[in-house]
């Protein structure tokens, strides 16, 4: 990966151009997107990502909105702290270090911070991991089996071994892909600690709370023996097969 810089007006671009040879703020315009007819699909979340194509690549372009009851006030804006600071600085550092240490994340393509006074808002893009679906979604279908569990409990452990912490761990930020890989996506206020473990389990009961949640919506499609099979991968539990 080569990070590169430009700063257009008030905007800053950040981008890898080993993948991009040249970026402009145009790059993370929806609209443009939409005209040139290069969007390929979607996906809603807080806000909505872009699947675009370009080229032989094809890229996710996510733009930061706000959740809960302060979104119905300001949807898009955030306090300017420095750009170092920004969610998408901090995001595409983060997504690049882990990328380029092997763990399972889509590999970071570019990030843009338009400032605004006191404020400022953002967007970042990725690679778009072809033939993913969450594990929310696998779970709907009830297609999680024991060996998928075990290698989402180890997958987990490989990034907490790392340090790296994912703020929102839920079913919706674990994808598998159609070799059962798992996949980490969406860190966002995710971080890396190096001095200390007391994180990993209240991560841990993060992504539990998601997984009953999910069960509730589809009744009998996780179980306390899927739980367990996913620790055992996560603890390494050999009785728990390969």
């Amino acid at each position: 990966m080569v990070p590169s810089y430009l700063h257009v007006s008030n905007q800053h671009l950040l981008y890898d151009s080993a993948i991009l040879t040249e970026i402009a703020p145009s790059f993370f315009d929806s609209t443009e997107w939409h005209q040139r007819n290069a969007v390929f699909g979607e996906a809603e979340g807080r806000g909505t990502a872009l699947f675009v194509s370009q080229g032989a690549y094809r890229f996710v372009i996510r733009h930061y909105r706000r959740g809960g009851l302060l979104s119905n006030l300001n949807s898009d804006h955030y306090l300017w702290n420095g750009l170092e600071n920004t969610r998408a600085w901090r995001e595409w550092h983060l997504l690049s270090r882990m990328y380029q240490e092997g763990l399972p994340v889509p590999r970071p393509v570019g990030a843009r911070v338009e400032r605004i006074g006191f404020r400022y808002r953002a967007d970042l893009s990725t690679f778009f991991l072809p033939d993913c679906e969450s594990i929310a979604s696998r779970l709907r279908a009830g297609a999680v089996t024991k060996a998928l569990w075990i290698k989402v409990g180890r997958t987990i452990r490989r990034f907490h071994d790392a340090g790296y912490c994912h703020a929102d761990l839920n079913t919706h930020n674990v994808l598998i892909d159609a070799s059962a890989k798992v996949y980490l996506i969406d860190f966002d206020k995710g971080r890396q600690w190096q001095d200390r473990d007391d994180w990993k389990s209240a991560n841990l009961k993060r992504f539990h709370r998601s997984l009953l949640k999910v069960t509730k919506a589809s009744v009998g499609v996780f179980s306390n023996e899927d739980w367990q099979a996913c620790l055992g991968g996560y603890h390494g539990d050999v009785s728990f097969g390969a």
